[in-house]
């Protein structure tokens, strides 16, 4: 016989009380959850020879920089005479003049 099948002696208007399901240690990454800031200061004390987030850095390129459209995205051959941001063709140019250019900011 099954353990949840009702036996005759039970009254029926008893319910089954579930267990709640505890989360293991859940309560504790929310109550000492740590900030980024937090996190970069801990790395920081742990001095090793490994690089970490803080040390690691990529060499400077052997190519130019690349130059991207404010407006789209894409690469970019011309720049606006008033605030010398880069556009890639004459729609852009356009909104970038409707919507973005600094000229009129002093």
């Amino acid at each position: 016989m099954h353990k949840k099948a009702p036996k005759f002696e039970e009254n029926f208007s008893e319910t089954v009380k579930s267990k709640k399901k505890k989360a293991k240690g859940d309560h504790f990454k929310q109550r000492f959850r740590k900030t980024f800031s937090t996190l970069l200061e801990e790395e920081a004390m742990v001095a090793t020879d490994e690089p970490s987030y803080i040390t690691v850095r990529a060499p400077s390129s052997k190519f130019p920089e690349r130059k991207f459209c404010a407006v789209c995205g894409f690469s970019s051959n011309y720049t606006c005479v008033n605030c010398g941001t880069r556009y890639c063709c004459v729609r852009c140019l356009g909104t970038h003049q409707d919507t973005r250019c600094l000229k009129w900011t002093a």
